[in-house]
């Protein structure tokens, strides 16, 4: 069942079910069915370090052990920066109220790479101003995170014209721009009058 996210914008409560949009859902899938000589369907399994031994699926896990090779739990862990000092846990956005009061321009969010798309649906419960905002073309931006952790993502929130609102979260790009005006550096060789002996590249090499 699809999860909730509870909006507030002008004082003004409600929530939207999170959709998600994925490969699957916009080209179809493919499942790749593999059998043996007899027509029995095949099952995954690992081959351990010992190149005889055969793990089946789901006989691997993964763990966690402290100092002393002592198990521990996955709730005793406590995440520290690389100095050692404890982070704080930011809680996940389905537990809080998320106020929508940041507006973006359209170059900020293509200075993001969208990695997760949600559809809100088509007129979805926003707050009517909201909606005719985002359908004119405003974007609204916040901190997302699916579960709690030490860090938030950025989301977008957008509309099409015919009324359907969007929720892009991904991740600013980092793009360095070479210009023109960068110096070139030039070599003198002692030896002009002697040509170097350069090889062809021959295509059929490849």
């Amino acid at each position: 069942m699809p999860r909730a996210l509870k909006f507030s914008f002008n004082n003004n409560e409600f929530e939207c079910e999170l959709n998600k949009i994925d490969r699957s859902k916009l080209y179809g899938s493919v499942d790749v069915e593999t059998r043996d000589i007899d027509g029995n369907r095949c099952g995954l399994a690992t081959l351990a370090n010992d190149g005889k031994t055969l793990i089946p699926y789901g006989g691997t896990a993964f763990g966690y052990i402290n100092d002393d090779g002592l198990w521990i739990e996955r709730a005793e862990l406590s995440p520290v920066n690389m100095s050692g000092e404890k982070l704080s846990v930011l809680p996940s956005s389905f537990d809080l109220t998320i106020e929508l009061k940041e507006k973006v321009s359209l170059e900020v969010f293509l200075d993001h790479g969208a990695r997760l798309c949600y559809s809100l649906g088509k007129d979805a419960n926003f707050e009517d101003s909201l909606l005719k905002e985002l359908i004119a073309g405003a974007i609204y931006s916040f901190d997302f995170l699916y579960r709690e952790g030490v860090t938030a993502d950025p989301a977008f929130i957008m509309a099409t014209e015919d009324g359907n609102v969007w929720m892009m979260v991904g991740k600013q790009s980092k793009i360095e721009f070479v210009g023109l005006d960068q110096a070139a550096v030039c070599f003198n060789s002692d030896q002009d009058d002697e040509e170097e002996e350069v090889d062809e590249f021959d295509f059929e090499m490849l």
